[in-house]
């Protein structure tokens, strides 16, 4: 986790034992949040691949850090989305996704979609 401090400098949890401690409580909540989802893996006795439980971790971060937003909007007496997040910001983080997208080229995908024998029906009158 980083926080950045009042000159605008960011502090890492190594340095800032503050820090340290909110992300010591966000693990706590992380944990408790996939603790049911790792109890029912368990009890169905397969396995899940290691990629998912990336996937269901990330997935559990963001939707706390998205309550998290939420409530301090509430809070901050916040009525609108656009007091927080500009259309200036979405056009920014839109730029910074689509840099992070990589297409992977696959020529064969429309030649195997076609049905065998589908360029004989269209000769039949």
């Amino acid at each position: 986790m980083k926080l950045v401090d009042p000159n605008g400098k960011e502090v890492t949890s190594k340095e800032n034992k503050e820090a340290g401690q909110l992300e010591k409580q966000l693990n706590k909540k992380i944990e408790k949040l996939l603790e049911p989802i790792m109890n029912k893996i368990k009890l169905a006795g397969g396995q899940v691949p290691q990629q998912q439980l990336m996937q269901l971790s990330s997935a559990a971060h963001q939707m706390l850090f998205n309550r998290m937003v939420y409530n301090l909007a509430i809070k901050a007496g916040v009525e609108d989305i656009s007091e927080l997040v500009s259309d200036d910001d979405v056009d920014e983080l839109q730029t910074s996704l689509s840099n992070q997208l990589q297409i992977v080229d696959q020529p064969q995908e429309g030649q195997e979609q076609q049905k065998p024998g589908q360029k004989g029906n269209n000769n039949k009158k």
